[in-house]
């Protein structure tokens, strides 16, 4: 019982020291904006190529880019910060499959509420096209044209959140 213990502690202790680790890779701080974008790059398992678009949301930037797995395809954002003259690629949402010719995986619209660094919210909204009828509707009702990714077929929109 008591070898079963430290058995089970020091597997406890192994799974934090690689989550730490995981962390601690994500939030590398770098000299310049370029270069915590390269480092996101390599982070996320991307290419330059999948980079959508930069957007300045008042001051703060963020990364709009397009993934793939086994399951299918999605777009997600990644925060730029900037603290003390140091750069970080920095992603806080989930993936989120919304594009698949898998057959146990549908095709889908996800809405992911964020926060920025400095406390904004809003929300990215993503899909593919061919759900799209010119227009998307928010959580707040709104029917809006949103940005496309012209070589995946897919959408975004970054909405901020009313207060």
């Amino acid at each position: 019982m008591k070898k079963r213990t430290v058995l089970f502690f020091l597997v406890i202790w192994l799974a934090g020291c690689a989550s730490a680790q995981e962390a601690e890779e994500q939030t590398k701080w770098v000299n310049s904006e370029q270069e915590a974008i390269e480092d996101g790059i390599r982070y996320e398992n991307i290419t330059k190529d999948d980079i959508i678009d930069k957007i300045d949301l008042n001051g703060e930037q963020v990364v709009v880019f397009r993934f793939g797995d086994s399951e299918g395809e999605g777009i997600c954002l990644a925060h730029i910060k900037r603290e003390n003259g140091e750069y970080q690629w920095y992603r806080d949402l989930n993936y989120a499959i919304v594009k698949s010719d898998h057959p146990k995986t549908e095709s889908a619209e996800a809405s992911s509420p964020f926060t920025t660094p400095k406390g904004s919210k809003y929300t990215l909204y993503t899909g593919d096209t061919a759900r799209l009828n010119g227009t998307f509707e928010t959580d707040e009702g709104l029917h809006l044209e949103p940005m496309v990714d012209q070589k995946t077929g897919m959408y975004y929109q970054i909405v901020q959140d009313s207060d």
